[in-house]
């Protein structure tokens, strides 16, 4: 047994080291934006395999055995850290905005001490103590890139491609009714073949991103408007209010800021033509007819819109009614709790009872599925006010970016990270985002990316081109940047 054991330590610290080369190889070879995409990469592709991110079992996207719980993104990001290091060195200088995160992920380590001495699960407390490596960790590495490499070998559109080919199957698989449950060694599979709710999202935001990039480069071509088909569909498919919210906040975030660009008479950033807006038409009506019109001739039954039974029954049905009241219960009880600690809040892990409607009885849990209550009850009013502005420094950034910025390309990048991260924390506000390590780890990706395009303004500038080099774009250039990580 102990021969067992220490193989398979053994075999795992080897390819722990290999991965670390491999990350080495690339950061020396400027191939350093291959990290945080295969990370977001990594999250769909694991998102298409198991739709609901609580019951994956053992395997290659869950690693570990016993009580020992760990997810694939927090072992690929704390690689990819030591291997940045070892590459690059330590930062040598950090700025503002990277200050904010680096204190608020501080923040969240002082939250594992003080939950550990409240004396709340320590479980809970090491599952949330984790943000630190979904976002502060994600965060560094995708702000230590120079952005125009996400575009330069077309590896962003890689990963839209990616996340089509993906949201493509398993629209299929779900309008087929197909499931598939396996017991293949490393990758056993679980009702493999529905849409879940967290790739639906991430999958939009990346293809919606690419998009807009599209846009900025010229006139897309119908194939680039096609691609948003199954990102929709698999938004619909997914058949969650939170999706539509997402999607909806996003559209309203990108629509706004061109409409008050063009009212300003700011530079044009967007390439949009009438055949443009014909082929976005047209991919609407390819979506009613995929999610309304296929699955009824499928199945040889009248024409069903999805979601169409949610809205009529919004206000009215039991379990509406109850889902609601649970709302309003789990926050009535944490804005108990957070007067007796409203400055450095419980510590990270901390539970409390609720009334739940649905089974008429008490209830522990971990969260208020409200953002604003569980940093307050957590972290207190420190960590809440930390969040909040380097969130808004983070989106007044990406924003001034999309205003000034000489690239049209890496202009329209920030913007459509800053749409993502709207709809990211509206979302936020209806269930607990930052808990999932998916959204949070995209959270962290998108943060790090929006801020590599504010440093490269400043880098641009100095300079005084129109659009900066691949080796130009540079964090350490810019007087309160990010990570001066990069050459």
């Amino acid at each position: 047994m102990i021969f067992l054991v220490l193989s398979a330590i053994l075999i795992l610290g080897a390819g722990a080291v290999a991965v670390v080369k491999l990350f080495i190889r690339w950061e020396r070879e400027g191939k350093e934006q291959l990290v945080p995409l295969i990370l977001v990469g990594l999250i769909v592709v694991e998102g298409t395999l198991y739709a609901n991110s609580d019951v994956i079992p053992r395997g290659l996207f869950h690693p570990g055995s016993g009580s020992t719980q760990l997810r694939l993104p927090e072992v690929y990001i704390t690689l990819a850290l030591i291997a940045r290091l070892v590459a690059r060195g330590a930062p040598k200088r950090i700025g503002l905005p990277a200050g904010l995160w680096l204190t608020f992920a501080a923040l969240l380590a002082v939250g594992i001490v003080e939950g550990k001495l409240n004396h709340n699960p320590f479980s809970q407390v090491l599952f949330e103590g984790k943000d630190i490596l979904y976002i502060g960790g994600a965060y560094a590495l995708a702000a230590g890139v120079p952005v125009r490499k996400y575009f330069d070998r077309g590896d962003l559109y890689k990963l839209g491609t990616l996340c089509v080919v993906c949201a493509s199957l398993v629209d299929l698989m779900s309008i087929g009714h197909i499931s598939v449950t396996t017991n293949l060694p490393l990758l056993p599979l679980q009702g493999f073949g529905a849409v879940g709710n967290e790739t639906a999202a991430i999958c939009f935001a990346v293809v919606g991103t690419c998009y807009l990039a599209r846009l900025a480069s010229g006139p897309p071509r119908l194939l680039h408007a096609l691609a948003l088909v199954p990102v929709l569909v698999a938004v619909v498919r997914a058949d969650q209010r939170a999706d539509l919210i997402n999607v909806a906040v996003v559209i309203f975030v990108v629509l706004a800021a061109i409409a008050i660009g063009h009212w300003r008479h700011q530079p044009r950033r967007l390439t949009v033509r009438s055949g443009q807006v014909l082929l976005v038409a047209l991919a609407v009506v390819a979506v009613a007819i995929l999610v309304v019109v296929v699955p009824a001739a499928v199945d040889r039954q009248p024409a069903r819109i999805p979601l169409a039974s949610t809205y009529q029954n919004l206000f009215h049905s039991t379990g509406k009614t109850q889902s609601a009241q649970d709302r309003l219960n789990l926050a009535a009880q944490a804005e108990q709790l957070i007067p007796h600690h409203v400055i450095i809040g419980y510590g990270l892990g901390v539970e409390f009872q609720y009334y739940e409607a649905g089974f008429k009885q008490l209830q522990e849990t971990a969260y208020a599925h409200d953002i604003a209550l569980d940093l307050w009850l957590r972290l207190g009013l420190v960590g809440l006010l930390l969040f909040t502005i380097a969130f808004i420094y983070s989106i007044a950034g990406g924003l001034r970016v999309w205003r000034r910025h000489p690239d049209a390309r890496t202009a329209t990048l920030a913007l459509a990270l800053v749409a993502v991260l709207f709809g990211l924390i509206v979302t936020a506000f209806v269930e607990p985002m930052i808990d999932e390590y998916r959204y949070a780890t995209f959270f962290g990706v998108s943060l790090g990316m929006l801020r590599a395009c504010v440093t490269s303004l400043g880098t641009s500038r100095g300079r005084g081109q129109g659009s900066p080099n691949r080796r130009s774009v540079s964090v350490s250039a810019v007087p309160g940047g990010g990570l001066s990580w990069l050459p």
